[in-house]
């Protein structure tokens, strides 16, 4: 089951204003990095005043622009994005969360210095393959629906059953439970739209100043534009192009990174417009060149443009496929999950493993014996 979640569009309850003795100011725009070089960009557009320490984290108070934002740095995995990002929300109430990171392109026309904007967030590890050689998706996310969560925009898989409580827990049937449409089974989130086009109204070509001979070596074509895409959460590695298109085959991707599933989440549960800003740092048709600064400088670039431009109150409407850039491969393709996919695995032919001095390799004669255990047999 395929379903579209729409809500009602509506305000963020803490979206508007933070009241300051008898004096209102606009809260402020949150804004989550994950390794050191991309909140370094961040750092260096604002005017930080004080930091707080909470659970491990550190969050920088300040203004970028001359508005008020919070800016913290999660690690490089999804888990730890998705806490940061759930401490930021409940302890500032944002008005508004964004991602500035990077990313590596999963698209032939999304190049090196070029900044995706998440229309769609899926979570690309969430993969079911079959033994008839076929893979389908599965449901990445569970959510419990409250008052605050807002889902418009998702792309909703189905819905859980019932729980128990004390009193049917002796004797719980789980299978004859009715559906509880509170716990919702996600395939993919939606962006906030006012963010989107926030982002986006910066203009094709604009790179925060730098030039294209600044960025990516001569060898990989020269990035700068802002689209928006589908960000697909799979720290997987890839860089086979087969794999590549086997991936994309089932989750219409254009930048893959490893924190943007859990950001998305933990937003989309607090109901906190949000948006996941990649500038593209590497791409596997151009797989010698890294160009890991350039990528969070424009990143972080258009992430100041956004908090220069969003409005005091944000509106929770969620982008829509129409709003996705036509090269985009959801747009090219006709859709942004497929069903299911035919994939093709070979034996595997080489294994090495860590040891007391150093990397060791299986010989032939070991792997093909180790490989019995995982070979059919008749009947």
């Amino acid at each position: 089951m395929l379903v579209l979640l729409l809500t009602g569009a509506s305000e963020h309850p803490s979206a508007g204003s933070a009241r300051h003795g008898d004096r209102q100011s606009p809260a402020p725009v949150g804004i989550v990095s994950a390794i050191p070089v991309e909140q370094a960009a961040v750092l260096a557009r604002m005017d930080v005043k004080r930091h707080v320490d909470i659970d491990g984290y550190r969050f920088y108070v300040g203004t970028m622009r001359g508005r008020p934002v919070v800016s913290v740095a999660s690690g490089s995995l999804d888990s730890g994005a998705e806490l940061a990002t759930w401490i930021l929300n409940k302890t500032f109430r944002p008005r508004a969360t964004l991602f500035s990171g990077t990313a590596g392109s999963q698209n032939a026309r999304v190049h090196i210095g070029d900044v995706v904007l998440s229309g769609y967030v899926v979570d690309k590890e969430a993969v079911h393959y079959r033994r008839d050689n076929r893979q389908e998706p599965y449901p990445a996310m569970e959510m419990h629906v409250t008052e605050n969560t807002n889902l418009e925009g998702a792309v909703i898989d189905g819905y859980g059953k019932r729980y128990p409580t004390p009193s049917d827990a002796a004797n719980f049937d789980a299978e004859a439970q009715p559906v509880d449409r509170n716990w919702v089974y996600i395939k993919a989130l939606a962006a906030t739209r006012d963010l989107v086009r926030a982002a986006a109204d910066r203009g094709p070509g604009s790179s925060g100043g730098e030039t294209a001979d600044q960025g990516p070596a001569p060898s990989a074509p020269p990035g700068g534009r802002v689209l928006v895409g589908t960000v697909g959460e799979g720290p997987v590695w890839t860089e086979n192009l087969d794999w590549i298109e086997a991936q994309n085959m089932l989750y219409q991707s254009d930048a893959e990174e490893n924190e943007g599933a859990g950001f998305a989440f933990a937003n989309a549960t607090a109901g906190v417009p949000w948006l996941v800003v990649r500038g593209i740092s590497d791409s596997p048709w151009h797989p010698d060149v890294y160009r890991g600064g350039l990528a969070a400088r424009r990143a972080a670039e258009v992430c100041a443009d956004v908090v220069a431009r969003l409005p005091a109150r944000v509106s929770r409407a969620a982008v829509g496929p129409g709003d996705l850039d036509p090269v985009a491969n959801a747009r090219r393709a006709g859709y942004l999950i497929a069903d299911q996919v035919r994939y093709d695995v070979g034996p595997v032919t080489e294994v090495t493993y860590p040891g007391p001095h150093g990397p060791i390799r299986l010989s032939e004669r070991r792997l093909r014996e180790l490989r019995r255990q995982y070979e059919r047999s008749p009947g």
